[in-house]
């Protein structure tokens, strides 16, 4: 990691750019110039380099950013384990010189189809330090020095406590990335407006710091995608020299977003029935749904979520009972059991299915087919809306129709309430 730390508090990373791209060049041209040697060979060739940079971490951060992009292959292609079984039972006794060795080796060269030097190679080619470089990373220098900014910002916020997303051109966009990654955050508003996040915290108890940080460093990968966006972190860095840690605070914004990798952010919904949702505000209090389904007349808040989040989305739904329609719906690894009465799906989320499911649930002639046709339907609903908000006139006519009030009401997108010893129909929102 390689930081600015001001004494005013702030730090920020410093980032390659096409005016110091030198250090890459000579990165690059170590690579290029050791396809098919192995990684122990290329390793001794940066570590000169390290020697001979005026920058050692900018030098050893873009070597291992080009080992990770580089393709390595096996020197031999056998299956080592079982290569060395069958040499070390034959080879007992170490062989003194050329001869014996290739005596030991015969019946071994017979069987795998393979030279001496190939089955020397091969001994140990499942060894990281044994595989050669087949392809050295090709990207362009720009390409190359915005992967590596990206992952300075990521290792960061490995030390993040604290982070405050204060703009977003896609509210809807970084809350549901929030709530994949299993992070904990509370929302502050303007009146009806989202004003920013905040970020605290593991969810689980027992989750480390450590694995906690991995999380807000996937969460900047995700923000940085967006066209607007700003964020503050708090950030804890230990002092080399004094031995403390101390907080910094990072600020980034959009303004970096050229010395980061171009947007590749994909969350469209290819169904015209369901739309991303924007922050719910209720009774002065934010909500987050995913997405919103309209289901006949009615409007349905999507909530997609994990087994981690399971009490708290569920308290939620309590919450919003008659005021809202909520939905939460449960993405489930493969290990994860489905409960009773829950909407769950694995792995991902499939919307035509969870489009039945829902128009079962909440299609008002789905529920009343088993006592009026589609026609009657309609009509008594025609009806109703006449006579609302007259209560004792919705009843008599209900009960006109032979029905009981207090099932079709509800079905039909009502509510009853008691007031006192008063029965009062309402609309649902």
């Amino acid at each position: 990691m390689i930081v600015r730390k001001l004494k005013t508090g702030l730090v920020f990373p410093v980032f390659l750019s096409d005016e110091n791209s030198d250090y890459i060049d000579s990165v690059k041209t170590v690579f290029n110039e050791n396809t098919g040697n192995n990684r122990e060979t290329i390793l001794k060739a940066l570590k000169e380099l390290e020697l001979n940079s005026s920058s050692t971490k900018t030098i050893r951060a873009l070597s291992l950013l080009f080992f990770r992009n580089s393709i390595f292959e096996p020197p031999v292609d056998v299956d080592a384990p079982a290569l060395r079984e069958d040499v070390f039972k034959i080879a007992r006794i170490p062989p003194v010189n050329q001869d014996e060795k290739r005596n030991i080796l015969k019946p071994v060269e017979e069987k795998y189809g393979l030279s001496m030097d190939e089955i020397i190679n091969g001994l140990y080619a499942d060894k990281e330090s044994e595989l050669v470089l087949h392809q050295a990373y090709s990207a362009s220098n720009i390409e190359i020095a915005r992967a590596y900014n990206l992952e300075q910002v990521e290792t960061i916020m490995m030390r993040c406590s604290t982070l405050y997303i204060t703009t977003s051109s896609d509210w809807s966009y970084t809350i549901t990335s929030i709530k994949r990654l299993g992070l904990l955050f509370t929302a502050q508003i303007d009146g009806s407006k989202l004003k920013s996040i905040k970020i605290t915290g593991p969810l689980e108890m027992f989750e480390s710091p450590e694995r906690y940080g991995s999380r807000f460093a996937m969460l900047i990968h995700k923000i940085s995608q967006l066209e607007n966006w700003a964020i503050e972190a708090d950030i804890k860095i230990k002092d080399k020299f004094e031995k403390t840690v101390k907080v910094y605070k990072l600020k980034l914004s959009d303004t970096v977003s050229y010395y980061l990798p171009e947007s590749n952010k994909t969350d469209s919904i290819n169904y015209d029935f369901v739309e991303k949702a924007q922050p719910l505000i209720v009774n002065g209090t934010v909500y987050f749904p995913d997405y919103v389904m309209k289901i006949g007349d009615k409007t349905v808040y999507i909530n997609i979520t994990g087994k981690t989040y399971a009490r708290q989305d569920n308290e939620i739904k309590e919450n919003l009972k008659g005021k809202v329609n909520w939905e939460n719906i449960f993405i489930l690894r493969q290990k994860d059991k489905k409960m009773k009465d829950e909407i769950a799906f694995y792995e991902d989320i499939d919307f035509p299915a969870l489009k039945l499911i829902l128009s079962e649930k909440y299609s008002a002639k789905k529920k009343l087919n088993g006592e009026l046709d589609d026609n009657s339907v309609d009509s008594i609903k025609k009806e109703l809306e006449k006579l609302y908000p007259q209560t004792e006139k919705m009843f008599d006519y209900v009960e006109s129709q032979g029905l009981i009030p207090e099932r079709v009401l509800p079905a039909l997108g009502y509510k009853l309430k008691w007031r006192g010893l008063d029965i009062i129909v309402t609309k649902n929102d």
